[in-house]
């Protein structure tokens, strides 16, 4: 929890900006009308009892977030890191999952006049252990950090550099597992009807193929022999809608064969969990 203590306001308020309003308003009971100020009040508040209301604020509503996940498959052995690249653990559930915050430092260049300042963010990651069947998964999940930086500063900006990347934090937890295989938990939610596949490359025998539906038009609706072709096929960068009533996540990316899920856009009702259970149930 030190790392929360020990980081400044704005960096948690920054932390805070992560999350979705509506979240914020109902954990922290606030009746501020802008998501900064409501932020800016609560990053503010110190004590053990703040800094530990923040982690499990956090780690409760991180499924709401715009996240990178990565899946790996194991054997049963591997446990949650006690600390990250650049970072440590700030609350850990029953060793079954727990939540890290990494510093991430960027360069940024600002313009009119030219100049460079440096932006820091607490990056949420969590790392999760599942088991489905006879598999064990381990889940890393990444919040997207913010990338428009212009809105930090009162003039144009752009990022010059960043201190760490996914590929670093990755390789000190996950060290040499293998990424999992999601084309079957994923093909049977497109098989069932929950999903539906608007752009992919995939393997054919020979060859890599490619394929765009036009606009609000899916494969396997509106092109039934292309769908049979790639239930058959190893999916790689491919874009999902979600069909679901009531899911508030309208769509998503996913790299089945490399065990890379995105999503790009915010739930406010943490819909990103169900859609990663039901993935990993049905592999």
């Amino acid at each position: 929890m030190s790392i929360l203590s020990r980081a400044s306001v704005q960096d948690r308020k920054r932390l805070l900006n992560l999350l979705p309003v509506a979240n914020l308003r109902e954990v922290f009971e606030s009746k501020k009308a802008k998501k900064e100020d409501i932020c800016e009040a609560e990053a503010e508040k110190t004590g053990t009892a703040q800094m530990k209301r923040i982690a499990e604020f956090v780690d409760t509503y991180l499924g709401c977030c715009k996240q990178h996940v990565y899946v790996f498959s194991h054997d049963g052995s591997p446990k949650l890191p006690d600390n990250i690249v650049d970072g440590e653990k700030v609350l850990d559930a029953d060793g079954s999952h727990a939540l890290y915050l990494s510093r991430a430092k960027y360069t940024v260049v600002l313009r009119n006049p030219l100049e460079e300042e440096t932006l820091e963010f607490l990056w949420p990651i969590s790392v999760e252990l599942r088991h489905s069947a006879d598999k064990d998964y381990l889940l890393v999940r990444f919040v997207v950090l913010e990338k428009n930086v212009s809105s930090y500063f009162d003039r144009p900006a752009y990022i010059a550099s960043r201190s760490i990347k996914e590929e670093t934090v990755l390789a000190g937890i996950a060290g040499d597992l293998l990424a999992a295989d999601l084309n079957k938990g994923i093909k049977k939610l497109w098989h069932d009807g929950y999903i539906e596949c608007t752009r992919s490359r995939f393997k054919k025998k020979y060859s890599m193929s490619s394929e765009m539906m036009d606009e609000e038009k899916g494969i396997k609706e509106y092109y039934p022999e292309l769908y049979e072709i790639m239930r058959k096929s190893p999916l790689y960068t491919t874009l999902f809608d979600v069909i679901e009533d009531g899911n508030s996540i309208d769509s998503f990316s996913a790299d089945p064969t490399h065990g890379i899920i995105g999503f790009s856009s915010y739930s406010e009702k943490g819909d990103t969990d169900a859609i990663l259970a039901k993935i990993i149930s049905n592999n």
